[in-house]
């Protein structure tokens, strides 16, 4: 057998960006608290890893402490039908950016992620006991596999 290896991955993508702008915290509003991208397709690259790379510009108020912001992953087995992709129930937890009690604007990544080879749709739920910033919120990814050479 042979070394396995990263392939390059895929450039970095803008995902959400005017979706996440003064985007509501869910734990003070019952609506409006979370964003939902378009279809990342996965049926034919069939990638088997995703990174993350959360920016949150400065926010008004200062984030509650043990705040989050949430990524949910929703799944068509079929490739072109999906769950109620606005509702996080019927999504799963992809990954979670814990953030401090500050204002200060954040840039958070994580790696190594992985994910089935069917297309899916992220939502971003925002818990920071604040709004987002008005403008600068974005939600970038890339996606890749590991070779064997």
């Amino acid at each position: 057998m042979g070394a396995v290896t990263w392939e390059s991955p895929s450039s970095l993508t803008a995902y959400l960006s005017a979706d996440l702008n003064s985007l509501a915290d869910s734990t003070s509003d019952t609506t409006g608290f979370s964003a939902v991208g378009a279809e990342i397709s996965n049926g034919t690259d069939l990638k088997r890893y995703i990174a993350l790379e959360l920016v949150l510009a400065a926010q008004g108020a200062a984030r509650t402490a043990g705040g989050f912001v949430a990524v949910y992953i929703n799944y068509s087995a079929d490739g072109t039908t999906y769950d109620d992709t606005s509702n996080m129930a019927f999504s799963e937890v992809l990954t979670v950016f814990a953030l401090d009690a500050a204002t200060t604007a954040r840039r958070l990544t994580r790696v190594n992620i992985p994910v089935a080879p069917v297309d899916f749709k992220l939502l971003v739920l925002n818990n920071t006991g604040q709004a987002f910033a008005s403008s600068g919120n974005t939600l970038k990814y890339r996606t890749y596999n590991e070779t064997v050479a």
